[in-house]
């Protein structure tokens, strides 16, 4: 839903103060997110904790949640964004930077009821043409997935298909059921 009708800067935006949920600026833009609900919640931190114990300690990637990047004069804030290790942004001392200037390598985008995977896919196509490599689209209601990336358009994905993010993480391996299972309440898995 949009905030205001009225176009506005990106220089004007960033000047407004942080709501929950998060802001956007697309097209010059304000729209605000949909409030995330529990089974969105859930699998965004199973996918960056499955992450991040997969490439960490390889040295691979890293990953965020909820991060406001700023790519080409817009702003997105993804659910889950993947940086491989050497483009990891950092300030001068070393530490993640409050602020996040270029596209994530890889991006989670998980559908919210009410949003239509045409208009998850047109997001995600909008983040490929800002530099993401590979953008996953989840459609917790469905149990599908979706691949976009430069290259084209994988899915939907279901079941046991695989859902491969070499590209970005290699050697990671997902299916379809080892994102979801997570959304059982007591799921029995591995860690």
């Amino acid at each position: 839903m949009a905030v205001t009708p009225e176009r506005m800067t990106l220089a004007e935006f960033l000047k407004l103060p942080e709501v929950k949920p998060a802001r956007e600026l697309r097209n010059g833009v304000v729209s605000q997110k949909m409030p995330p609900k529990m089974s969105h919640a859930v699998i965004q931190v199973w996918f960056a904790s499955q992450v991040d114990r997969f490439a960490l300690p390889r040295k691979l990637a890293r990953s965020a949640s909820e991060c406001r990047i700023v790519v080409n004069g817009e702003t997105y804030v993804p659910d889950v964004v993947v940086f491989r290790w050497d483009r990891i942004p950092e300030d001068e001392n070393g530490q993640v930077p409050e602020d996040v200037y270029i596209a994530p390598d890889l991006v989670l985008e998980i559908l919210s009821p009410g949003q239509t995977v045409q208009s998850a896919m047109d997001r995600g196509r909008e983040l490929i043409a800002h530099g993401v490599t590979v953008v996953v689209l989840a459609d917790p209601r469905r149990q599908t997935i979706r691949l976009l990336r430069a290259s084209g358009e994988t899915g939907p994905l279901r079941g046991d298909d695989a859902i491969d993010l070499a590209d970005v993480l290699p050697g990671f391996e997902m299916s379809v059921n080892g994102l979801f299972i997570c959304l059982r309440a007591r799921p029995e898995v591995d860690l």
